[in-house]
Formats: C-alpha cells, sequence, structure tokens
C-alpha cells in the first residue's frame, strides 16, 4: 500500500517536472483569486460593523430625543452604505418613526424603496406589515387589502402570513364584505389548524 502512494507521489512529482510552467501558473492564480476573495469578505465584514455601528448610535440617540440628528445618521448608513443589512434596517427605523408620527407619506415612500431594493429576497417581507398599516390606519381599505394579497401571492409560507391574512380578513369584515371575510378565515383555519390564528378564525365563523 505505502509502495503504491509513493508510486503515485513519485508520479506526480514527475508530472509537475514536466508540466512546470502551467503548473505554477495554475497555481499562482488561484492563490492570487484566494487572496482577492479573502481581502473582499474582510472588507465587506469591516463595512457592515461599521455600519452597524452607526446604526446603535442612531437608536441611542432616537432614545435621547435628538430626533434629527438620528434621522441623519439613519439617511448617512442608508447612502454610505448601500445593500448592507444595517442600511435595510436604517429604512425600517425610519418608516417605524414616520408612522409614530403620522407622517405617512414619508413611511410610504421608504417602505415601498425596501421592498423593491432589500436583499436577500428573504428580508422583503418585513416592509408588508409597516405598509398595510399605513394603509389602515389613512382608512385606505381598498389599498390595504391589495398589498395584503400582494404579500400572499409572494410570501404564502412566510411567518407573518398567518397574521396579514387575519388581518386582511378584519378589513374585509370593515369594508362590508363578510363573504370574503369568510372565506379568509377559513383558509387561515385550514392552513393554520391548531395556532392561535386559526382558533381565532373559529371563532369568527361561529
Amino acid at each position: 500500500m505505502e509502495k503504491q502512494e509513493d508510486s503515485k507521489i513519485v508520479d506526480l512529482i514527475k508530472w509537475i517536472k514536466k508540466n512546470r510552467k502551467p503548473f505554477f501558473t495554475t497555481l499562482i492564480s488561484v492563490i492570487v483569486i484566494a487572496l482577492i476573495i479573502a481581502f473582499i469578505c474582510f472588507r465587506i465584514q469591516i463595512i457592515n460593523s461599521a455600519a452597524s455601528d452607526k446604526l446603535d448610535i442612531a437608536t441611542k440617540i432616537f432614545a435621547a430625543g435628538n430626533v434629527e440628528q438620528a434621522l441623519s445618521i439613519l439617511d448617512d448608513i442608508e447612502n454610505s452604505y448601500k445593500n448592507s443589512p444595517a442600511a435595510y434596517r436604517a429604512m425600517i427605523m425610519k418608516a417605524s418613526y414616520f408612522i409614530n408620527q403620522k407622517k405617512y407619506d414619508e413611511a410610504e415612500s421608504v417602505l415601498k424603496t425596501y421592498i423593491e431594493t432589500a436583499k436577500p429576497e428573504i428580508v422583503k417581507p418585513i416592509g408588508y406589515p409597516l405598509l398595510i398599516a399605513i394603509y389602515d390606519d389613512n382608512k385606505n381599505i381598498e389599498q390595504a387589502i391589495a398589498t395584503s394579497k400582494d404579500f400572499l401571492s409572494k410570501y404564502s409560507d412566510n411567518y407573518l402570513s398567518p397574521s396579514i391574512m387575519e388581518n386582511m380578513a378584519r378589513l374585509y369584515e370593515l369594508s362590508g364584505n363578510s363573504e370574503e371575510a369568510k372565506q379568509v378565515y377559513k383558509e387561515i383555519v385550514d392552513k393554520f389548524f391548531g395556532t392561535i390564528y386559526a382558533n381565532r378564525a373559529s371563532e369568527k365563523l361561529s
């Protein structure tokens, strides 16, 4: 067994000697590519860390009541660290603040941008409940229902789906469309059987 392994090693050495130039050219290329990838990953890590630190500072400044300074930092995070997790969290923080202040137009604009641009796809659903809340608060029931349907058509298996469906059924009730509300409640019972959402939907149906 050892002789076979030794023979393979000898053959490999002979092959390398025979193909020395292409072998070392390929080896150097692989090393350079690996170093570039390592540098990029390190750079991304540094950028994400700096953005997260700024986000923490903005959160503390918000808590201290200095809203304008906090919003300025959030804007800086969005502009300076585009496509980073911190940038998307900054957008959600801004939208939440605008909603609390009933600045619905500003909040809507931020959330629509978030839903269009957020990456990876898994983080996009977070923006929908806030956008639905804006339309709900503005008594724009039709738009709230349409946004709910848009969410469910794209993220039917998302963990937010049962709450979105429950709220959509409520919106149907508010609009006087009891049949659509019943249909949604039935879907909740069927799809999320045994959960608190299904239990509440069953109570509504009974």
